[in-house]
């Protein structure tokens, strides 16, 4: 069964009018292209900070480089340096930069970039990155051109850290490219980086290349779309895919990126019948996660998932998938009710479980599939607002990098009280472990851990999706789920 609602399909075709008849549509000059970012809440754009939307980390990629970056397929490329080596041991990572400059003319030096990347470091322990910069030890300029970085404990994906969007310097307001502010006059226009040598308005005039971006509600972007105001929608989430539909999106033009993260119910308060992991491993039983993923239209390859972290990170010789995995659908039902009837006859009624979800269409469908499935086996559910008090939240959430301790962090004592201390134990050993191996290992039985003790229940795979159409110079689905500006108008980022 698709769950649908008449408030999607009206919303999304009154505002295609108005923005067709507001838009003006936008002829196909593939060296201007405008960008608009999905931002479920606050749409500045301020690529300043530490804790930064999508599309603020999309402008501060664009126009301020770190050592390393994200191409078009989110593969680690070269921008401030040009090359570099890792030592034997993996806690020396050293690199030799390009001779390039800043965009107010200034010489780009190793004891700047150095300095800038102390301080950036220090700044991101209180970001979204702070379990990685803490791997940091030193960071030292030792010529003119080359810098080292060492760190406490080897971190495989340390260059992917390093290519985070958070990662990108600037020195006295001023980045280094690929591209530089050329308006901020309805919205955000970057254009290609130059040495500065003429006043801003004569620059932005005759520079031929390009990009416009924006941030804005899932509805206003597809009708920006559709009216040809814009060339490429960023940042689409599950719970708006109704809107894709609503507005006959073609096929072809919904781009989903095959993205590695989480997207399940975190437990962040258990009474009652929840405060017992035999008991929150029904909820695990009872989701029938096909169902529930094809409640969702054009999305017909989202993929579930029954554990924490990705197949293609796990550990041979340890299995952390739940021990009613093979079990049928209808046998876990079975086995869940049977349960509950248990449960119920011994301590009484079971409240229910209080869901927190994003007032937004897909929300509903996934409540509505969680609930039904629930009342199958005997209990029951109830939506609540994002920010109000709840017994679970939904996390959908990429992994910046393929790292196994991003995705076992989400659930320590820092982040939820539905924790084990045993298992944060655990963790910090594997942080702390100069052996690759034996840190790999660390981590599995950690999961194996989590899993058991059901604080988080996975459903599935983040969703993100883009709109552009077929042949978008410069545009990729990948891994990351990264999209950069510059590579949209053909502008190298080194």
């Amino acid at each position: 069964m698709i769950f649908r609602t008449r408030f999607s399909l009206n919303f999304i075709t009154a505002t295609l009018a108005a923005s067709l008849l507001a838009g003006c549509g936008f002829a196909g000059n593939e060296d201007q292209v405008r960008v608009t970012a999905v931002e479920d809440g606050d749409a500045q754009i301020n690529p300043v900070g530490t804790r930064l939307n999508f599309a603020s980390s999309t402008m501060r990629a664009a126009i301020a480089k770190g050592l390393v970056g994200l191409d078009e397929e989110g593969r680690v490329v070269p921008a401030l340096a040009a090359r570099w080596i890792v030592t034997d041991d993996g806690l020396s990572y050293i690199f030799r930069l390009f001779d390039t400059k800043w965009d107010d003319g200034r010489e780009i030096t190793a004891e700047r970039v150095a300095r800038l990347l102390r301080e950036r470091f220090s700044e991101l322990r209180r970001s979204r990155l702070r379990y990685d910069v803490t791997a940091v030890d030193e960071v030292v300029s030792m010529t003119g051109r080359v810098i080292e970085i060492r760190l406490k404990a080897p971190h495989p994906n340390f260059l992917q850290l390093l290519a985070q969007p958070e990662m990108g310097l600037f020195r006295a307001g001023h980045g280094a490219g690929p591209m530089r502010l050329l308006s901020e006059e309805n919205g955000i226009k970057l254009g290609e980086f130059d040495e500065p040598s003429q006043d801003e308005a004569e620059a932005a005039e005759e520079d031929d290349r390009w990009v416009s971006l924006r941030a804005e509600r899932a509805a206003s972007a597809i009708a920006r779309y559709r009216s040809g105001a814009v060339q490429v929608v960023l940042n689409g989430r599950y719970h708006d895919l109704p809107l894709v539909d609503a507005a006959d999106i073609s096929s072809g033009d919904l781009r989903l990126d095959p993205v590695a993260g989480l997207f399940g119910l975190r437990f962040i308060r258990a009474n009652g019948f929840w405060a017992v992991p035999a008991n929150r491993e029904i909820l695990a039983m009872a989701i029938n996660r096909p169902a529930l993923l094809t409640s969702f239209p054009k999305v017909s390859a989202w993929q579930s998932r029954l554990k924490i972290i990705p197949e293609a990170l796990d550990v041979e010789g340890i299995n952390s998938y739940p021990d009613w995995a093979s079990m049928t659908m209808q046998d876990r039902i079975a086995f869940a009710k049977n349960h509950v009837s248990r449960w119920k006859a011994a301590e009484g009624p079971v409240a229910p479980l209080t869901i927190a979800l994003s007032d937004a269409p897909g929300a509903r469908i996934l409540f509505k599939r969680i609930q039904s499935d629930l009342r199958r086996v005997g209990l029951d559910a109830r939506s609540v607002g994002s920010s109000d008090e709840a017994d679970v939240q939904l996390i959908d959430e990429i992994a910046p990098y393929d790292s196994a301790p991003w995705f076992l962090k989400q659930f320590t004592c820092a982040k939820t009280d539905v924790c084990l201390n045993d298992a944060d134990a655990k963790i910090a050993e594997a942080d702390a472990a100069t052996n690759l191996e034996i840190k790999a290992r660390l981590y599995a039985e950690v999961e194996k851990m989590l899993v058991a003790h059901y604080n988080f229940i996975p459903i599935a795979v983040p969703i993100r999706w883009s709109i552009a159409r077929p042949g978008q110079r410069g545009f990729a689905v990948n891994a990351r789920g990264w999209h950069p500006l510059n590579a949209l108008v053909g502008i190298p980022i080194s």
